[in-house]
């Protein structure tokens, strides 16, 4: 019963973000949009930023099954690579208030282990290792996600489009220059 509770709160906190944006999320809100009491939050929840860690994770996993689907239609590495930064920065320009929770600074390594897990798990599942391929070591990885995140960053606040370069064109260079 706590379970589905909880899923509930964070159902309705996700709401409340693509709804109303980050700061419409509050324990209250969220209690009120489940059809509970503005306490029940409490009862799962410590504070708002536990609430938001929840949140984040399941955001974290709608973006990992974004990425991991596109790169799953990709037998070729340059491919796969292509299919991990274009899938990423298209969920984060589609999802911005979503993408902006997950890097919100109240999330500093070592205090939300749950949502640390969720990163990890993510960080695991886009390691693009095709068929017969080895695990890509850690320090790979974080340069993977370092760059999309780049990206992402750059594409959300328009400094592409101002330029008038797509983020496509950005990924192409990235692509063919550090795709073997």
């Amino acid at each position: 019963m706590m379970d589905d509770t909880r899923t509930r709160l964070v159902e309705s906190a996700l709401r409340l973000l693509r709804e109303e944006g980050l700061d419409a999320v509050t324990l209250r809100a969220v209690g009120d949009l489940a059809g509970l009491s503005r306490t029940a939050p409490y009862r799962h929840f410590t504070d708002k930023t536990a609430l938001l860690a929840a949140l984040a994770v399941r955001v974290i996993a709608d973006l990992s099954a974004h990425v991991a689907a596109a790169i799953a239609q990709e037998a070729d590495r340059r491919d796969r690579l292509r299919a991990f930064y274009l899938s990423y920065v298209e969920y984060a320009t589609a999802h911005r208030e979503e993408y902006r929770l997950v890097f919100a600074s109240e999330f500093l390594a070592g205090h939300h282990p749950e949502l640390e897990e969720a990163i990890d798990q993510v960080t695991t599942a886009l390691g693009m290792a095709g068929a017969g391929e080895g695990p890509v070591p850690k320090a790979r990885l974080m340069a993977l996600l370092s760059t999309a995140h780049g990206l992402a960053e750059l594409a959300v606040t328009g400094q592409f489009a101002h330029k008038g370069i797509g983020y496509g064109d950005i990924v192409d260079v990235l692509v063919s220059t550090h795709g073997d």
